[in-house]
């Protein structure tokens, strides 16, 4: 693997979603989310005003935004958000 090569795992769960790399020392190592949580719930909202929220962010929109809000994101995230704006969002703080 060349030193620009990394192996990436996702983890698209129903209710939780993570993303771990293997580090050069061949450990893996899962990767914190902008809360600096290792598991990101598998939730996405879409704001009024063109926000997408993924994770604990969009969980707190479960009531307050609820018909913009996608809970059971496992069987339609690849329709919803494109692969690479999903690990955008997770890496966020990264």
């Amino acid at each position: 693997m060349s030193d620009k090569e990394f192996v990436v795992g996702i983890d698209l769960g129903t209710t939780n979603s993570a993303i771990a790399w293997v580090k050069p020392d061949g450990n893996p190592e899962v990767i914190p989310n902008a809360e600096g949580k290792r598991t990101t719930p598998s939730i996405v909202s879409f704001t009024k005003d063109g926000q997408i929220l993924v994770g604990e962010p969009a969980k707190r929109q479960v009531i307050l935004n609820a018909e913009r809000t996608v809970r059971s994101i496992k069987d339609i995230w690849a329709v919803i958000i494109p692969l690479k704006l999903m690990i955008k969002f997770i890496l966020h703080n990264k």
